[in-house]
């Protein structure tokens, strides 16, 4: 069986579409995944595509396709439409097309119905197009490339997801075992609970802007007698081959690499810090209407609540200075505490912090966001809050400064959020 072109389409219950394509070219074949993401822009539906892995194969990668369609039997398939069974709600869907070089045209569909041997050729696909055994010490992922260690040549398998990619090699269990991963995602760097993390930099081309996170994933020495002798050799020179990774990473295809050096406030990370200062902030100034089901006491005829629940360990107001200085600059925060400790809305009640219940005296925004984050130089930035009033059309923009502490974390040095929006 000789392929000429080829589409496969895969739907589950989101509003994303993964295709595979592929067709013939003069040297071999060109292949194709992306996910596809309907969305809605005001005329009808969009799609928007993540292309996860092109690869312009030789003839080596379109024999393989062939002995795929053979194995599978993909000629037997034409004119399949399997029909949803009766009662099934939920599930996937399928759609095919095929062309052959004898000209032969092969169509089938099926939703919860598919044709014989289907699972086993999509899941065979799938790996041919998002797995690579490394052959070379250059490896690009598209819009980056990095030079890899020679002994990972023929002992490393990549494979290529939606946002990483990942290495891995094989267990005696018939198994993989991923050791290291690189992240490659658009909202900002991988959380800081990922174990053996780095921040490595940004990928910039134009708008597109990927942020670049190496992180360690399954240690080989916890697999030490599930693996053969020469994958544990890898483990001799792990940390600096994996520091020589990451010092190689460069950007491809239009793609700038500029290297992390902490100076630059993200949006994903400006939206983190906004939201924690604002929840601060209702905590310690409108516990009235924020009561987070705990139950008012009264002491010397004025009503405390906990500030904090007990789970959280925050028993002094030494403990709240410590979440405030995560937030905010030592110098708002020791001003904004002592005067809540001097006018007794702070205090210290039987091993637990007790705030002053409050409520606001005028009308809530009914929402508010992070709208932009301006670079005013020198390692200072602003952020510019968006809140909307129920009794205003117009949005209320509202810019809260932004600067680092003694340990380099960046923090709001001001807070006048709620002097304007209240």
């Amino acid at each position: 069986m000789e392929i000429i072109s080829f589409c496969l389409s895969e739907r589950g219950m989101s509003a994303q579409t993964h295709t595979y394509t592929g067709y013939r070219t003069a040297d071999g074949i060109h292949l194709e995944y992306y996910i596809g993401t309907d969305s809605w822009d005001g005329d009808g539906y969009a799609e928007s595509r993540n292309v996860i892995r092109k690869i312009d194969g030789g003839e080596d990668v379109l024999c393989r396709l062939n002995d795929l369609f053979e194995a599978c039997r993909i000629q037997k398939w034409a004119g399949f439409c399997g029909s949803n069974p009766s009662g099934t709600l939920d599930g996937s869907s399928m759609s095919f097309e095929a062309v052959l070089a004898d000209g032969t045209k092969i169509s089938a569909s099926g939703t919860n119905n598919f044709p014989k041997n289907y699972h086993e050729f999509a899941k065979a696909l799938h790996r041919l197009m998002t797995s690579e055994k490394i052959s070379d010490t250059e490896f690009t992922e598209g819009t980056y490339a990095v030079t890899l260690p020679e002994s990972w040549v023929g002992r490393v398998t990549a494979g290529f997801s939606e946002g990483f990619v990942t290495f891995s090699v094989d267990r005696n269990d018939g198994c993989e075992l991923t050791f290291f991963i690189i992240d490659n995602d658009s909202c900002g760097y991988s959380s800081p609970s990922y174990r053996g993390r780095e921040e490595v930099g940004r990928l910039v081309f134009g708008d597109d802007v990927r942020f670049i996170t190496a992180r360690d994933h399954d240690s080989i020495a916890s697999y030490a007698n599930r693996v053969s002798g020469e994958v544990l050799a890898l483990l001799e020179s792990y940390n600096d081959d994996r520091a020589a990774i990451i010092k190689s990473i460069r950007g491809v295809n239009g793609y700038k690499f500029c290297a992390e050096d902490g100076m630059t406030l993200y949006m994903s990370e400006a939206m983190t810090l906004a939201d924690s200062a604002r929840s601060l902030w209702l905590s310690l100034n409108f516990a009235g209407d924020y009561p987070g089901g705990s139950k008012p006491i009264t002491l010397k005829r004025r009503q405390y609540i906990q500030m904090f629940p007990s789970y959280t360990y925050t028993d002094t107001i030494e403990d709240v200075r410590r979440k405030f200085l995560k937030v905010f600059s030592e110098e708002f925060t020791e001003r904004t505490l002592k005067h809540a400790v001097a006018e007794k809305s702070l205090i210290e009640y039987r091993g637990s912090v007790y705030v002053l219940c409050k409520k606001s005296k005028g009308e809530v925004s009914r929402n508010s966001y992070v709208d932009s984050v301006w670079d005013e130089g020198n390692g200072k930035f602003t952020v510019v809050m968006a809140v909307r009033m129920p009794s205003a059309e117009d949005v209320i923009y509202v810019s809260l400064p932004v600067g680092k502490n003694a340990e380099g974390r960046f923090v709001f040095t001001d807070y006048p959020y709620w002097d304007k929006s209240e």
